[in-house]
């Protein structure tokens, strides 16, 4: 049976919401979610949709390939939406948006952008597994570096700007626009993480 599997951006940088959907109710369903936002995150935009065969297994498989970046029981993720994007084009299916996308070219294109992105790295900065960084606001807060990118905390494993999109929320402070650079947020050894210097190129 063919339905449609969707990656969406959300306001909060590094947080992505992906979902499936029959194809006649595909254009309601990106029109609600944009309008209204989802558990709690507007900003909703869409970034990707593919037409696929068997989409409910396909998307349970990703929900389990990736259940480590999922944010509590939402379909929300911390995750790369290119990286997403790349795993949904090596299925056999048709692109719905965007329009008029080769898929072929597509997965060369997204394969290079990811390649050549610098994002910040807990490894550059010379950090390693396990090393605890402290969130400026309220230093009882840590969290434990557990990947290149990645932290666990209250044993969920977070990308830096959906974790302090998820505390500020939680103490009922987040500003306008939802948005946050995560490493201006959290310090390791009293320095703030975006401005320890590369030790490692």
């Amino acid at each position: 049976m063919k339905g449609i599997i969707y990656i969406m951006t959300t306001a909060v940088s590094g947080l992505i919401k992906i979902g499936q959907t029959g194809i006649s109710n595909y254009q309601e369903r990106m029109r609600n979610l944009e309008a209204n936002g989802y558990y709690n995150v507007v900003g909703l935009r869409r970034f990707f949709a593919i037409e696929l065969e068997d989409y409910e297994d396909k998307e349970n498989l990703l929900k389990e390939i990736f259940s480590k970046h999922q944010v509590g029981d939402s379909e929300l993720l911390a995750l790369d939406s290119e990286l997403v994007k790349q795993l949904l084009l090596s299925f056999d299916g048709k692109v719905i948006f965007p329009k008029d996308v080769d898929r072929e070219k597509e997965f060369d294109s997204v394969s290079k952008t990811r390649k050549q992105s610098e994002r910040f790295s807990f490894y550059k900065k010379g950090l390693k597994n396990g090393d605890e960084i402290v969130f400026s606001d309220d230093k009882k807060i840590t969290a434990k570096v557990c990947g290149e990118r990645e932290v666990k905390y209250d044993e969920q494993i977070w990308k830096l700007s959906p974790l302090t999109y998820k505390i500020y929320e939680q103490k009922g402070k987040l500003n306008t626009s939802g948005a946050y650079q995560g490493a201006a947020y959290f310090e390791y050894n009293g320095k703030k993480l975006k401005d320890l210097p590369d030790t490692v190129n």
